[in-house]
């Protein structure tokens, strides 16, 4: 071979390795600006585990959409943590002006042309908040978890799990999680013909190392009056019961009030849940003539349940389906 024919192949082979090099350090160096996640072995129990912790840890703020019966609502979320207490402010972004506040077990609330208020709440009543409050490893005995794969939401590399009933007394999900910071970005709640119910989706999501310095500084603000209800209007012992729940609910309140549009004659309270899932319970002596012997109004996933019964009125308000709601009018009963 001629020197100079082997000199020509040796300088060409040699830019082909350094632009093979190049390449692939630029490849790398794209990669680390990305949003590949640190975590891509992990299954669906340990991401739905690591969102709830972010859920409850990170500084983040975001504006989601909330479709329901083809109405949208835009809304904002800011989420911090100061001196190791979770501090969350919301606001509608449309229409009149309603906003709220919660931190140190109190929401305060406040709405154009109406007194600002604070109760005292340990619930959280933020976006995604019962999905994140799940035990998933308890979930498991009723709800299945499984990866679907990958997608965008809000321009951010996310992985969809389905959150899978294992009976037809509640909803499933699916739910997307941003895969660097495991937030959620979107939940579905479909029912068991797989119909799509309700939907939330972040179409922005900030989280940053610390919090907010403008909720830093409602945080130090006064809010609004505390409200107190008297002793007597409310009542712990529970006149009725019900003695079939669905596996993993649980009966978290049950009690009696008074109420206004009940002329001050107690009504039973009776709250369950399964984390996820929250139903709640009205029993009154009857006050209303129902066009029919029960009445169901359905609001995306939540549902009216109405029923006379014998001498009494039952009201089932939740994010559960009619069927579960018959199931637990059915097994109400009087305490003896």
């Amino acid at each position: 071979m001629k020197p100079k024919l082997l000199i020509t192949i040796l300088l060409t082979s040699l830019c082909i390795v350094s632009s093979q090099f190049v390449f692939a350090l630029d490849t790398n160096s794209s990669k680390s600006l990305s949003d590949e996640p640190k975590h891509i072995t992990l299954t669906a129990i340990e991401y739905l585990q690591l969102m709830r912790k972010a859920y409850k840890e990170l500084n983040y703020e975001s504006i989601y959409l909330n479709t329901l019966q083809h109405k949208i609502a835009p809304k904002q979320l800011i989420h911090g943590v100061i001196d190791g207490n979770e501090i969350a402010y919301f606001r509608y972004l449309n229409g009149a002006m309603r906003e709220s506040l919660q931190y140190k077990g109190e929401i305060s609330f406040f709405e154009q042309g109406a007194q600002s208020y604070s109760l005292k709440s340990a619930h959280n009543q933020r976006v995604f908040s019962d999905i994140t409050n799940l035990d998933f490893v308890k979930g498991q005995n009723f709800y299945e978890y499984i990866i679907l794969g990958k997608s965008r939401i809000a321009g951010k590399q996310a992985i969809a799990i389905r959150i899978v009933s294992k009976d037809d007394y509640r909803y499933s999900y699916i739910i997307w999680l941003d895969m660097r910071s495991c937030l959620p970005l979107r939940l579905d709640t479909i029912n068991k013909s797989n119909l799509l119910l309700e939907q939330v989706m972040v179409v922005s999501l900030h989280v940053s190392k610390h919090v907010n310095p403008w909720l830093a500084k409602l945080s130090k603000q006064q809010l609004p009056q505390l409200l107190h209800f008297p002793e007597d209007s409310v009542k712990t012992t529970p006149k009725w019961k019900v003695n079939w729940l669905p596996a993993g609910f649980k009966v978290v309140k049950n009690n009696q009030h008074k109420l206004v549009m009940y002329k001050n004659e107690p009504i039973s309270y009776i709250l369950i849940t399964d984390g996820v899932a929250n139903a709640s319970i009205y029993i009154s002596e009857k006050k209303v003539v129902l066009k029919a012997e029960q009445k169901v109004i359905q609001r995306g996933a939540t549902i009216l349940y109405s029923y006379l019964r014998d001498d009494i009125e039952v009201n089932v308000v939740g994010d559960i389906p009619v069927e579960t709601a018959k199931r637990l009018v059915e097994s109400i009963t009087e305490v003896d």
